[in-house]
């Protein structure tokens, strides 16, 4: 870990900075120029790149009334 666990958040924050933009290069790529089209492609990428990266690094996820609580360590 490069940050100590009180700025860890920013690590998180950088991480979806970088997957947005992924998300609408490879959205705006294949909209063929319809706004749209567009937003919902990168919609579909991001929650794809998203999940991918929550699921392999803090494994099970579940939401509860007091926040997130992780079910089973990462593989």
């Amino acid at each position: 870990m490069l940050l100590p666990p009180e700025y860890a958040w920013i690590g998180l924050v950088a991480m979806g900075a970088v997957f947005v933009f992924i998300a609408d290069l490879i959205g705006n790529t294949l909209s063929f120029h319809n706004r749209f089209l567009n937003a919902v492609t990168t919609t579909i990428v991001f929650a794809a790149a998203f999940a991918f990266f929550i699921y392999f690094r803090y494994g099970s996820v579940m939401l509860t009334d007091w926040g997130v609580a992780v079910m089973k360590p990462a593989p």
